[in-house]
């Protein structure tokens, strides 16, 4: 099983997420993640492609996505080129999380329109692919105008992975049809992802995709310490700092309101991974062995988590958890 993370984000904290990832490399995480959020204080960056060009530049093996790139606040033909040189700054360790966001203030900070998002984001896929394969591309619709090709291509073929985030029959349709995997956020519980799994795979199977997916992602929100009343302290201190001021706070969540947001053992209930290293590994297991998880990319910053113990919870994760599943 693959492991990978989120480090600290938001802020001015860029030098020690730096520190984050040239020591996970070191200790053997295969992946780091960037989220995208806005005008969140101390909490998300807004550039999730700049902060892993500046990543890419240190490492030399681990995979860097987004979880989740928000598509509507961007141009295909701009985000195909980005993407494109991330894949040639990386020598192809490039994956893009795409979804199509859902909290409006952030759609009013770009002046976009919430309306028909979706349709407008089938649209991107489209026009990105085509970019990325070499074509020359004469696309003119209501949305988007683009004419012309993209130069220099990716190194991947035929382009960098696309794993499709988010919920809903309509946006499990475009993962199974549109892209190479779905990806699933943190925020929902194991009988949530049983079932959305279910109709992503019948949706591949409508659609005539017969190719196996040989990679199962999942976002879980990681606190390990070294004991577990440590852990259970950290998650009051930081995570429910963050459910409480965002999910609970206006974001409207389709799977986080406020009753849940301020709850923490209904959170822990197949969502979080808490604990000291032995609890878990048995929580961990139990998404791989219910869900089939191959990925487990850990989300470990939280509003005031210190650095200092993120980087020991690297430390924790490779030496008592990874040896578990390899």
């Amino acid at each position: 099983m693959k492991i990978g993370f989120i480090p600290i984000e938001g802020g001015d904290y860029y030098k020690q997420s730096l520190e984050e990832v040239t020591r996970a490399e070191e200790l053997g995480f295969d992946s780091v993640w960037m989220e995208e959020h806005h005008s969140v204080k101390n909490h998300y960056w807004p550039t999730p492609l700049t902060v892993l060009a500046g990543y890419a530049t240190r490492t030399s093996r681990m995979l860097l996505g987004t979880d989740i790139l928000v598509a509507p606040f961007y141009h295909p033909a701009r985000l195909a080129e980005e993407v494109a040189m991330l894949d040639i700054m990386s020598s192809g360790r490039m994956v893009l999380g795409i979804a199509i966001g859902y909290k409006p203030d952030e759609f009013a900070l770009y002046g976009a329109e919430m309306e028909k998002r979706g349709a407008r984001f089938e649209e991107q896929l489209k026009i990105m692919t085509a970019l990325w394969k070499g074509d020359d591309v004469d696309w003119n619709s209501d949305a988007y105008r683009v004419r012309g090709r993209l130069e220099p291509l990716p190194i991947t073929k035929p382009h960098p992975p696309v794993w499709i985030g988010g919920w809903g029959d309509l946006t499990l349709r475009r993962a199974a049809t549109l892209a190479d995997n779905w990806i699933p956020g943190p925020t929902a519980d194991l009988k949530r992802l049983l079932a959305g799994k279910q109709q992503f795979l019948s949706n591949r199977a409508a659609a005539g995709r017969t190719a196996p997916i040989t990679e199962w992602p999942l976002t879980r929100d990681v606190i390990i310490a070294d004991t577990d009343a440590r852990a259970r302290e950290l998650a009051e201190a930081h995570i429910m700092i963050s459910y409480r001021k965002e999910y609970a706070g206006g974001w409207r969540h389709p799977f986080i309101d406020a009753s849940i947001a301020t709850d923490l053992d209904r959170l822990m209930q197949d969502r979080f991974i808490i604990g000291g290293p032995d609890q878990c590994v048995a929580q961990i297991r139990r998404f791989v062995e219910q869900y089939g998880m191959t990925h487990l990319i850990c989300r470990t910053f939280f509003p005031g988590m210190p650095h200092a113990h993120i980087t020991r919870e690297l430390e924790l994760l490779a030496n008592e958890v990874m040896p578990a599943f390899r």
